[in-house]
């Protein structure tokens, strides 16, 4: 579908947003002591949960987007074409050289949902690295990925907010690649406000919740990945995380991603 249309062409679908503007991201600022709570609870359960801390004025505009997609009929994942998605996981930059270290990049691992009929669902329980991503214990454990998944409207049980599988302390630090998959009895619900934060060792397992009959909004959510450049590439091609990748390199990350899912998301191109 990006093949057939040109950067204006997609400037007049979402007239709201840009495509490669230029801009200072201003990163959120993380006290010591936030850090420090933030961390606690990550290695303890084995997830982020950091609540809505992106401001709404930035959310908005990427949400109204992506309603504007879906009336279009493109796929959800399309928004990645416009500069200000990448903006909102730009200004995590703190965080993020907080737990991958100073040197880190994006993966070329992206996607995102709109869930807004009864049945809609995320995707089933899966890991996106099936490889051991946590080295080490307690102080000294090194993540190797971290994935983060951004809500743009509120989610909860009902319009099928994100579940995660959590881990102790003891169990991050082990083979945990090697674990069984989980009992969905253990899935933890994650309701999240929009502009949250969720993210987690990208061998935790997780998955999406289905959108039922009692929900009241639209699930909309983002998710990218990155990886500590200490290690050899996950995935190939790395995208430098401080600066935005061109259009046209834009154009074929997306058109990768549904090759890439289609085993997880098997929705004919262009109908979701």
């Amino acid at each position: 579908m990006s093949e057939i249309r040109t950067k204006e062409d997609w400037l007049e679908i979402v007239p709201g947003l840009s495509i490669g503007a230029p801009a200072e991201i201003v990163e959120i600022e993380f006290t010591g002591s936030m850090l420090s709570e933030i961390s606690t609870g990550f290695w303890k359960n084995g997830y982020l949960d950091i609540p809505a801390i992106l401001d709404e004025e930035e959310v908005a505009p990427v949400r109204e987007a992506m309603y504007a997609l879906k009336a279009a009929g493109i796929p959800p994942v399309y928004i990645y074409l416009f500069d200000q998605p990448w903006w909102l996981f730009m200004r995590l930059g703190v965080l993020l050289r907080h737990f991958l270290g100073e040197n880190y990049s994006t993966l070329p691992n992206l996607w995102a949902w709109h869930l807004s009929r009864e049945g809609d669902k995320g995707w089933p329980p899966h890991r996106d690295c099936d490889a051991k991503t946590v080295f080490g214990t307690g102080e000294n454990a090194l993540l190797m990925s971290l994935s983060l998944w951004l809500p743009l409207t509120d989610t909860d049980e009902e319009n099928g907010c994100m579940y995660v599988f959590p881990r102790s302390r003891e169990e991050l630090g082990a083979d945990s690649c090697e674990l069984d998959r989980p009992d969905l009895f253990d899935a933890k619900a994650l309701p999240a406000k929009a502009g949250s934060i969720l993210g987690w060792p990208q061998d935790i397992y997780h998955c999406g919740g289905r959108y039922g009959p009692a929900a009241a909004n639209p699930r909309l959510s983002l998710s990218l990945e990155f990886q500590n450049e200490a290690f050899d590439p996950l995935a190939e091609p790395l995208i430098d995380a401080r600066n935005l990748p061109p259009f046209d390199m834009r154009c074929t990350l997306i058109d990768d991603q549904f090759a890439k899912y289609r085993h997880i998301d098997p929705v004919p191109h262009g109908e979701k």
